[in-house]
């Protein structure tokens, strides 16, 4: 594994379903979108509770992490999972009928507070995402709870560097 700086940065909060007014809400109702991608990722192989701790129960956020990379830039070259034409909400269907989804995965690590988390570098592939997407300076993760991180706060990302590349500007 390799390691690089990062800041927890706020998002969208779509993932966790708590956008908040002027971006989408139409989410916060199901609890976000990975809460409703975590039954079809397990139909496909991939259970991510284990990387929320087994804690995805209704009182607990299921959402991802921004890490914030800046100056440097991620690119993606071969993750561990490539899960194909995921259709996991039909909420885009006026617009997209029928739609689907493929995201990219890879096990990765966070370092806060001189403790280590497991961790899931989540990527919904920029070719068939719909809305809310990040600069490339942002990596989005699903981890363990962290107690007590917060936006601002420098956290170590772990990463397979087979799986994604971070460039230096």
């Amino acid at each position: 594994m390799k390691e690089v700086a990062a800041v927890i940065k706020q998002g969208y909060r779509v993932a966790s379903g708590r956008a908040l007014d002027g971006h989408d809400q139409r989410f916060n109702e199901d609890g976000g979108t990975i809460r409703l991608q975590i039954p079809k990722f397990r139909a496909l192989g991939l259970d991510m509770e284990a990387y929320f701790g087994g804690r995805v129960d209704e009182a607990f956020v299921a959402g991802t992490l921004g890490c914030d990379i800046s100056p440097r830039r991620m690119t993606i070259l071969r993750p561990e999972y490539h899960l194909k034409s995921v259709r996991w909400t039909d909420k885009f269907d006026s617009g997209r009928p029928g739609f689907t989804e493929d995201f990219y995965l890879s096990e990765a690590a966070i370092r806060f507070d001189g403790k280590s988390f497991r961790a899931l570098i989540y990527i919904p592939s920029p070719d068939t995402k719909p809305a809310h997407f990040h600069p490339p300076t942002t990596i989005e993760v699903i981890a363990q709870k962290i107690d007590g991180v917060k936006y601002g706060d420098r956290v170590t990302l772990l990463y397979a560097p087979e799986a994604i590349r971070i460039d230096d500007p």
